[in-house]
């Protein structure tokens, strides 16, 4: 159900001439005005015990014709009562309602409570905010209209790009907090950018320029979450280089996404270096996508890669840099670093060219060690804990965290050639 939410005020109700889109209505009811323009099924009236003395009676009957229906509330002088309005407007909605937030005569807090409320509705039960409105009385002129009535002309506002701009807060936060540019993505593909002005570049189109930055910043993302460091860090260095691009282009056509590109600039150096040609320094960005990962959440990525990043090292050790992708020569060094642990608990085991390189690092013990740890949290995590013997969460945690100080470990003992 469509329906408008709209506050009773308590001050004098003066002739209008309420303005949308080339439409008007003169009424000196805005809740009349709107719906006329907006054609809602029920329009919600709230009102405070002054407002129901005042003008309630009408605002009623100029709402005749228009299905309505009336929600008492308290002034909001406390705590307690500011809740008890949250819990009203709450209370008012249900999960398929698309709702029109009129916040004309929401006396002073009350807009701010009330656009709250709409948001937490929106989160919670699945309705759609269908937009915010403000009839500006204050903002036009007065006229005489053809029967010699004084009337302001009075447009009404539309706020509803301010519901963007908080979807783009809470695209941007799981972007930062989680590496997930999913919610940044969708947002460009609707279109929906805050605060958007007329392009000054006729020959370009800044959609278009936001897709691409958006489409990269998904592909980065995915890389992170799927642990494709290589892909990661090639998408990271096409999201810098669109982010280049297109850096005045956003800043004239989208102001408010200005802090956006701030934070897409934060984005670590290992998303700024190509990790296909293996090398110490692959490595070393690759670390640097773990602790990522591990800074992100995302454990069970971190040691998957972790496991891999060990296998790649002892490659890099080798000098085998042209073959770390083989599988053969991965199997080698897995089995390499097998052999240090069955070693280091001192039972047999079998030596090769890779194990007695291995072992001429003075600190062998130690990477024979990490390899043992990760080996096992990776395991655990992967297994769900359907196993009789199992890390509980904590635990698991607290290993996956100690990850990247040890790879760091590992990196120092590997890379002295």
């Amino acid at each position: 159900m469509r329906k408008c939410l709209s506050f009773v005020g308590t001050g004098e109700l003066k002739p209008a001439r309420y303005t949308l889109n080339g439409s008007l209505c003169d009424t000196t009811v805005i809740q009349k005005a709107l719906a006329e323009f907006y054609h809602p099924d029920m329009i919600t009236l709230f009102v405070t015990g002054k407002a129901k003395t005042n003008n309630l009676s009408t605002v009623i009957t100029s709402l005749s014709e228009h299905p309505h229906t009336l929600i008492d509330i308290p002034d909001g002088r406390t705590e307690s009562e500011l809740w008890e309005i949250f819990d009203k407007i709450s209370h008012a909605v249900g999960p398929d309602d698309e709702i029109l937030l009129d916040i004309t005569h929401a006396y002073r807090f009350m807009p701010f409570l009330a656009f709250l409320t709409a948001l937490y509705i929106r989160e919670v039960t699945g309705a759609t905010l269908w937009g915010v409105v403000y009839g500006a009385y204050e903002a036009g002129e007065d006229f005489c209209d053809h029967t010699g009535q004084t009337r302001r002309i009075s447009p009404i506002s539309d706020l509803t790009s301010f519901i963007t701009l908080v979807d783009w807060m809470m695209a941007v936060r799981s972007f930062v907090s989680f590496a997930d540019a999913r919610g940044m993505q969708a947002m460009v593909t609707a279109s929906r950018i805050p605060g958007s002005i007329s392009s000054p570049y006729p020959d370009t189109d800044p959609y278009e320029t936001l897709t691409h930055l958006a489409d990269s910043l998904r592909q980065f993302t995915a890389g992170i979450q799927l642990a494709r460091p290589i892909e990661a860090a090639n998408s990271g260095i096409e999201v810098m280089k669109h982010l280049a691009n297109v850096r005045n282009k956003i800043h004239a056509d989208f102001p408010a996404l200005n802090p956006v590109l701030e934070k897409i600039n934060e984005m670590p150096p290992f998303a700024q270096t190509r990790s296909s040609s293996p090398s110490w320094s692959t490595l070393e960005s690759q670390l640097a996508i773990i602790s990522y990962q591990v800074e992100k959440g995302l454990y069970l990525q971190a040691a998957e890669l972790a496991r891999e990043w060990m296998v790649s090292a002892v490659i890099c050790h080798q000098g085998l840099f042209s073959s770390w992708l083989k599988e053969t020569v991965r199997t080698d060094a897995e089995e390499a670093l097998h052999a240090l642990t069955i070693r280091k608990k001192r039972k047999n085991y079998k030596s090769s060219p890779m194990v007695r390189r291995l072992e001429q690092i003075t600190g062998w013990e130690k990477i024979a060690n990490t390899w043992q740890k990760i080996s096992r949290v990776r395991n655990d995590l992967a297994h769900c804990g359907m196993r009789e013997i199992r890390k509980d969460a904590k635990t698991l945690e607290n290993n996956v965290l100690a990850i990247p100080g040890e790879l760091e470990n590992v990196y120092q003992e590997l890379s002295k050639l």
